[in-house]
């Protein structure tokens, strides 16, 4: 699969390496250009770095890592050439001081992408879950697989997500609809305030654990 990467920060090269190494063409994006070279050149296999047209024109699904407040006006002049993408919103929607939710609950940061970008093929997934995490490379703590909660509104695009998921070992859930992001995003806070916080760290993950013939993955 081809994967694009906005944003070249620890989240966005963590999973972009992570995707070159198991088989899929990467490539970065970045205002910084020589942050999407450095990405590209660390993950190897192939990545490259581009500018956004170019990486958006070559992508099939397009990792959104850049905070959640400057996605909208990164991607507004290309609305149109998102057309038929598969996005995924890693981001979450929290206040500086990381505490809170700028939006949620009656909606969500995803549901507000996609209704600035109608045409793409949003998605919601990978927002809850430590950058160093995905930098280890380690789907699993303990011999059990990090559950990764996905939603969506399009059943091919879930596929695509759900595939890509499981090719890193995590154990990919499919939580419902788009409008669903309303109860990951606020995942995300937990998972912070019990690494960062109340002292866990950032090597955890969230388990569901539910009878097999339940499993829809």
């Amino acid at each position: 699969m081809k994967i694009g990467i906005l944003g070249s920060g620890k989240v966005g090269s963590a999973l972009g390496s992570w995707a070159a190494k198991v088989g899929h063409y990467v490539a970065f994006t970045s205002r910084d250009e020589s942050k999407a070279r450095e990405a590209a050149q660390k993950a190897g296999h192939g990545a490259k770095a581009l500018d956004l047209r170019a990486m958006i024109d070559e992508s099939e699904m397009i990792l959104l890592t850049l905070p959640y407040g400057e996605i909208a006006r990164t991607l507004e002049p290309f609305a149109e050439a998102l057309r038929g993408k598969v996005v995924v919103d890693v981001t979450n929607p929290i206040t500086p001081d990381r505490r809170d939710l700028a939006i949620g609950h009656t909606t969500s940061g995803a549901e507000a992408i996609a209704k600035k970008f109608p045409a793409a093929k949003v998605l919601k997934a990978f927002n809850a879950t430590f950058a160093e995490v995905y930098a280890s490379q380690q789907p699993r703590i303990d011999g059990r697989a990090i559950t990764i909660f996905y939603a969506g509104d399009d059943a091919a695009a879930k596929e695509k997500i759900r595939q890509l998921i499981a090719d890193f070992g995590f154990d990919p859930l499919d939580a419902g609809p788009l409008r669903n992001s309303r109860y990951l995003e606020p995942l995300s806070l937990l998972n912070i305030h019990l690494g960062r916080v109340l002292g866990y760290g950032t090597s955890i993950g969230y388990s569901l654990l539910r009878e097999k013939s339940e499993s829809k993955t």
